[in-house]
């Protein structure tokens, strides 16, 4: 027992330090985009979808800055999962100048019998900084 106590120390230890150290390369955001450290502009973004429940889904999504930008932009981009890929069917895009913030959503008709998802690319530009993210919807499967 003497022996095994300072072997099972030693596992605690390097589990504790891995978490730490994936925890501090970047940070995922309750929406789940990973802002790298590295980013100057870009404070979350998001998206979703949603079944209506009448063969029709709702997507939408959002991009934030820290402060106002030159342009903030959220492209939208409904997926459908068909012979073993994703694969996309319609894109929106949504731009706003000199804000934080951007939004934006679509009602959609769908096929039954699939798997949908979104994809969201987030973007700012601010003087000479271009920067960029993307987010994924979970994934629903419309009856």
């Amino acid at each position: 027992m003497k022996k095994l106590i300072p072997i099972l120390l030693t596992v605690i230890m390097l589990l504790g330090t891995q978490v730490a150290l994936g925890a501090t390369a970047s940070k995922p955001s309750s929406s789940g985009v990973i802002r790298p450290a590295a980013f100057q502009t870009i404070s979350d973004g998001q998206c979703s979808i949603v079944d209506n429940g009448d063969g029709t889904i709702k997507i939408t999504g959002s991009t934030s800055t820290y402060y106002a930008v030159d342009e903030i932009g959220l492209k939208l981009s409904l997926q459908c999962y068909s012979e073993g890929k994703w694969t996309t069917l319609s894109n929106y895009s949504y731009n706003k100048y000199s804000t934080d913030y951007v939004y934006g959503g679509k009602a959609i008709g769908v096929s039954r019998g699939y798997n949908y998802r979104v994809v969201a690319q987030h973007s700012s530009l601010d003087g000479g900084m271009n920067e960029g993210g993307q987010s994924y919807s979970d994934s629903i499967y419309i009856q």
